[in-house]
């Protein structure tokens, strides 16, 4: 958006200048305040929803026509309105935390018009899902007892609601604010500066180095490096804009058909939202809601981000087979020795090892997401320095954190209008009542409570992010899961996977239709083929719940079981789908090879073996069959 590799910005208008300097105040704010400044938590939240939903206002306009290159009256009075109603809440701190409800009019009325604002910049962000949703419970809190059965609520007073959204640790400035207000604001912009310092760029020569020379070579690439990239960059569609210029383009040219180049892409850039070591912020998050260490939860979803990428690969390797496609030429492989230099990899490799260690000696996530951010600076630094000098490189540092800023302004809205949403799930009492239809369900057939409890997150991550649609889901639907004697790190991985799949699956697609767009490919065809590839990531969260070995939570040998079983079953899946294979009754094979490895999937051991039975039995017959065809295409 912003280009401050130049000598001076090209004539800058008001609003554009406004929003750059705004995001660098939100970046370096998030860098500063909450390390070096002693705050109370209100004030610290207060400063984030001040400068985050203020840039986002500027940066989503209220409509289209509203898009000018000056600041409207709008723009304006939701300006005054917002720092008006942050700075009251950072005056009136204490009196919130002593005296609960005490909101006056005035308040009262800031209170309405920053929660209107709140949710209508999170509508121009991602759409009406959220506002909706937010809206709806906030009408059945005042008009319950208009609702019939178990449905009634006995109506809250407007006064009430406000205080509890506005005027309180809770709603705007709850739980998931102080999350967005702390580690993960700092690791949106630690992705920010990862991709200043060449980041993607990096992860694309590594990939295509590492596979280049096989057959299928830009397919694998593009797995790898959007495995690596989407880890950080915590965006799908974003993940699939920068690797995928790279890798579809080169897909394409080497023989695979654009829309199932553009399919590897999706499934591939969709799968970083559960690659360890961030995993798009989740990782972090469910280690706050769980209260268990960081490395834990890397640990507990290895297995299951490995099974996924097992799919993807081992389809992409027999689509290269039946197609019968070469590999990379070998003058287009970047070799090792531009790639492993201080320059390139220095940015990559130094701060993550520094967030990993300060984990693992058990420093709090700010702390490490701080010191993260601050020797990315540091190196970028080192680096630019003796090749664009000192100007250049403190304009290329201000422009990424610029970019920080602008990637905050996307997702703060969103998650302020989910922290309002649990808020009000708490006060109407809304979960329960869901979570006792599940469990009168669940009674019966906990896969089938199961297959019910994924609608929400399903339907949600069509147009949200994955952040909010799981912190939403596990709100509306964990209790009730966890009470049927579901695994809680199961369940909350359960709910991550769930929320990425809306990005693959027609008719949203958003992975997908970005993805056939580079690849000029039709994009429902292209979302069928990423839920081909991707169908692990559909099949393998029921099975985790219901054997948490393969969330690593068993007995070593549980866990090497299900690690081989699934391994073998995503492989036999992948097969089913995109194999070679030459038969008449060619659909029959294939549903038997999936069948097979579904059953591999499966937590008692009989299953697991009639599965593998059923798959490699029907293996050796498909070779039979296939070579007696052959022989007789060649005999006639």
């Amino acid at each position: 958006m912003f280009d401050m590799t130049k000598d001076r910005i090209d004539a800058p208008d008001v609003k554009t200048s406004v929003i750059f300097w705004l995001a660098v105040a939100l970046s370096v704010a998030q860098l500063t305040v909450p390390i070096f400044f002693h705050l109370l938590d209100l004030q610290l939240r207060a400063i984030h929803v001040g400068l985050g939903i203020s840039l986002a206002a500027l940066v989503f306009p209220f409509k289209k026509k509203y898009e000018t290159n000056r600041l409207t009256t709008l723009d304006i009075l939701e300006l005054l309105f917002i720092i008006a109603a942050n700075v009251n809440i950072y005056i009136k701190t204490l009196n919130i935390y002593m005296y609960p409800g005490s909101a006056d009019m005035l308040d009262l009325l800031l209170g309405i018009a920053l929660t209107v604002i709140i949710l209508d910049t999170t509508r121009r962000a991602v759409g009406w899902a959220i506002p909706i949703i937010v809206a709806g419970l906030i009408f059945y809190a005042l008009f319950g007892d208009i609702f019939p059965g178990m449905w009634k609520l006995r109506g809250l007073s407007w006064n009430f609601v406000v205080n509890s959204i506005y005027f309180s640790p809770l709603g705007i400035y709850g739980s998931v604010t102080a999350m967005s207000a702390t580690f993960i604001s700092l690791f949106i912009i630690f992705g920010a500066l990862l991709s200043a310092g060449g980041g993607g760029k990096t992860f694309i020569d590594i990939a295509f180095a590492l596979t280049g020379k096989w057959k299928g070579g830009p397919a694998k690439a593009a797995i790898v490096a959007s495995a690596l990239f989407g880890s950080i960059s915590g965006s799908g569609v974003a993940n699939v804009a920068v690797t995928g210029s790279y890798t579809i383009p080169m897909m394409k040219r080497l023989g695979y058909p654009p829309n199932f180049a553009g399919a590897v892409e999706a499934v591939a850039s969709t799968g970083g939202g559960i690659t360890p070591p961030i995993m798009s912020i989740a990782a972090f998050m469910m280690s706050e809601f769980l209260g268990i260490s960081y490395l834990k939860i890397i640990g507990y979803a290895i297995i299951p981000c490995v099974l996924y990428y097992t799919s993807v690969y081992a389809g992409v390797q027999f689509m290269t087979l039946r197609l019968g496609l070469a590999p990379v030429p070998e003058d287009e492989i970047p070799e090792w020795k531009e790639i492993l230099t201080f320059r390139r990899l220095s940015c990559l490799v130094i701060p993550i090892v520094i967030l990993l260690g300060l984990v693992a000696v058990g420093r709090p996530l700010l702390t490490a997401g701080f010191y993260t951010c601050l020797s990315t600076i540091i190196l970028m630094f080192i680096n630019e320095i003796p090749e664009s000098g000192l100007m250049k490189s403190i304009k290329k540092m201000i422009a990424a954190l610029a970019e920080g800023g602008i990637s905050l302004a996307r997702i703060v809205p969103i998650l302020v209008s989910v922290s309002i949403l649990v808020n009000m799930v708490g006060i109407t009492g809304i979960a329960p009542k869901i979570s006792s239809l599940i469990m009168s369900v669940g009674q019966d057939s906990f896969i089938f409570a199961l297959i019910i409890s994924t609608f929400v997150p399903f339907i949600l991550g069509t147009s949200l992010p994955v952040v909010p649609t799981y912190v939403l889901s596990l709100s509306i639907l964990a209790p009730s899961l966890l009470r049927l004697g579901a695994d809680a790190v199961a369940l909350h991985l359960f709910f991550i996977y769930w929320s990425l799949l809306g990005g693959l699956t027609p008719p949203t697609c958003t992975q997908a239709i970005v993805a056939a767009g580079i690849a000029k490919g039709d994009w429902f065809k292209t979302g069928i083929n990423s839920v081909k590839l991707g169908i692990v990531a559909f099949i393998m969260p029921f099975f985790f719940v219901w054997n948490p070995a393969f969330v690593g939570r068993g007995t070593p040998m549980q866990i090497l079981i299900c690690a081989v079983t699934g391994f073998l079953g995503a492989i036999f899946m992948a097969y089913g789908f995109f194999g070679h294979i030459n038969s008449k009754v060619n659909l029959l094979f294939r549903a038997f090879f999936f069948a097979g490895g579904v059953l591999l999937l499966f937590p008692h051991h009989l299953y697991s073996m009639i599965g593998l039975a059923v798959a490699v039995g029907f293996l050796i017959i498909e070779k039979m069959v296939s070579k007696k065809i052959d022989l007789e295409g060649s005999s006639a």
